[in-house]
């Protein structure tokens, strides 16, 4: 089974890659198709998530369709059944109503559809997995809040979201909880629905029934901002928190109206919902619960003047396709998470990458990611950061010396051992074979190079050149040459990258010899140069996941969060 799933996930990676090669455009459709049925969009939340879904869609090559169910769990039905009828994958779900949705859920789990839910959990059916922010720590928030502003004693009102969805359960719960043991009373728990007028109309007779009221909880900001024209209307003095920090609720705090809201992520919601589309997709498997951090923003802490964080990305060079994949996918993540990026390149030079490094602590940036040029050359850089107390994080080369919060990056060991066997397989266990290293210092080079040899120890395979070229293309073919010249009897090469690799397929062809190649990184070029029978295989890494992953890391180092000291990308060989 094991052995299958890796198939298939090289031929996703085959087909995705050269798709991508065939076209100038930045993305190209997978030809999956992906299906969002939102309760409704008529909701300024939904529209952030659709938002958030569509954005991923695009950058992933899906087709996104996007269907309204207008808070009617039979119109909800409908749009699945439409879906089905579409030919969807999968379909995303943010259900109108818990238990109603399981009618919809079952129709795509007896037509073998996978389903994810947001934001909304459901009741019934076979899900894959649930994506949304932890309702109940949400009502917690909410809770300790009134309870601090209120000194744990006074009346309130509780506006409650749509009867039978997870999202009014959980903060309902999570609310009731946190004042459970304080001497405040709930004089009021009434519903509006999730919607803005009904918490309107619906606290104008609360207010009309109720002589003292200190604070309201709604279960959403569009309850609570209607709650809060009432109560202006009512020229009463009421304390009022909602939930999800949409763009008016955090305007009505930055006016000093609002007092709180509890911040969801919408757009990540929808966006993290076609990510683990992806997954699945590609026989991954996923969690059955993702949560979505949350937190609480009050006029207390006047988050309208935060400015957004910065982050620093320094490259060994930009003059190679791998680095340039890893410096998109940073830029990508950092643009959903709202961090400002500044990246630099240091061509190579570890005098220009200090600089580089110097340069980002003059800008103040919060946290610098590394990619280094040299392994223990880099240990001055990481060390002018940890002088000035700017967490590092390394990217697919390590630094052999200075403080690193994690380094993130393939296992190239494991992937010089890839090589090793492919090559040893090809070759009965015994041959001559060329040895192209990478830049002299890097993680890089050393791992790849300890993991082809461990591999090919124990046979009869020989080493008989192993020769620098600095992960270049010119440097690659300008040594294979050399080597082709001096060197009458060679079966096969491994080169430490693509760029090599490739470099060392044109000395061979020009010389009319027939000799294996086998690289490492699965660039757009090396994929072309396997798909016209010239290199044998690679090592495919996922560059822009460790730029992505780099991003990532860093807003969980920033928000105080533990990461692990290395987070692994997984690869395989692409032939």
């Amino acid at each position: 089974m094991k052995k299958m799933l890796v198939m298939l996930m090289v031929f996703i990676m085959l087909f995705s890659m050269v798709a991508c090669s065939s076209s100038n455009n930045d993305t190209e459709e997978k030809g999956g198709k992906i299906g969002l049925v939102l309760s409704t969009l008529n909701n300024p939340f939904f529209v952030d998530l659709k938002t958030g879904a569509e954005e991923k869609a695009k950058e992933l090559g899906y087709e996104l369709v996007v269907l309204d169910s207008e808070n009617d769990p039979a119109k909800e039905l409908a749009n699945v059944e439409d879906l089905i009828t579409q030919g969807v994958d999968l379909i995303l779900i943010n259900p109108a109503d818990s238990d109603a949705v399981g009618n919809a859920v079952k129709q795509a789990n007896d037509s073998s559809i996978p389903v994810i839910t947001l934001d909304r959990g459901a009741n019934k059916g076979e899900v894959v997995t649930h994506i949304a922010s932890d309702n109940v720590a949400g009502g917690v928030l909410a809770g300790e809040f009134i309870s601090e502003k209120l000194n744990g004693k006074g009346k309130v009102v509780e506006l409650e979201g749509i009867a039978g969805t997870s999202a009014a359960r959980d903060r309902g719960k999570g609310f009731n909880n946190a004042i459970a043991s304080t001497e405040i009373e709930v004089v009021a728990r009434q519903t509006a629905n999730f919607d803005r007028t009904e918490g309107l109309n619906v606290m104008e007779n609360i207010l009309q029934a109720q002589e003292n009221i200190d604070a309201v909880f709604a279960h959403n900001d569009e309850m609570a901002l209607g709650a809060m024209e009432a109560i202006k209307s009512s020229g009463r003095d009421i304390l009022v928190v909602g939930f999800d920090a949409t763009g008016d609720a955090i305007k009505s705090i930055e006016a000093g109206e609002m007092a709180a809201t509890v911040a969801q992520q919408p757009k990540l919601i929808g966006s993290l919902g076609v990510e683990n589309a992806d997954k699945v997709l590609n026989g991954e498997e996923i969690e059955v619960f993702i949560p979505v951090a949350l937190r609480l923003i009050s006029n207390d802490k006047e988050v309208k003047k935060e400015e957004p964080k910065k982050i620093g990305l320094v490259l060994s060079t930009l003059n190679n396709p791998f680095f340039v994949d890893l410096k998109t996918g940073a830029e990508e993540k950092a643009k959903e998470l709202g961090f400002e990026l500044v990246v630099l390149d240091s061509e190579n030079d570890s005098a220009k990458e200090l600089a580089n490094v110097e340069d980002l602590v003059v800008q103040g940036v919060d946290l610098i990611l590394i990619n280094p040029t040299d392994s223990d050359a880099v240990g001055n850089a990481v060390k002018e950061a940890n002088g000035k107390s700017i967490p590092v994080i390394t990217l697919d080369r390590a630094a052999n010396k200075g403080e690193v919060v994690t380094h993130i990056a393939s296992d190239n060991v494991a992937g010089g051992v890839l090589a090793g066997e492919y090559i040893n397989e090809k070759l009965g266990s015994k041959g001559n074979v060329v040895e192209l290293e990478g830049i002299a210092g890097t993680s890089a080079a050393r791992d790849r190079g300890q993991g082809f040899n461990d591999a090919i120890a124990s046979t009869e395979i020989e080493v008989v050149s192993r020769q620098t070229a600095n992960f270049d293309r010119t440097e690659g073919l300008n040594v294979m040459e050399n080597i082709l010249q001096a060197q009458e009897n060679i079966d096969a090469v491994f080169a430490h990258n693509d760029e090599m690799a490739l470099g060392a397929m044109e000395a061979i062809k020009s010389s009319g010899r027939d000799i294996m190649v086998v690289g490492f990184d699965a660039t757009g070029d090396a994929i072309k140069s396997i798909e016209a029978g010239e290199m044998a295989a690679t090592v495919a890494q996922q560059p822009k996941l460790i730029g992505s992953l780099g991003v990532e890391n860093a807003k969980k180092v920033l928000d105080g969060e533990t990461v692990d000291a290395f987070i692994p990308v997984e690869l395989m060989l692409v032939k």
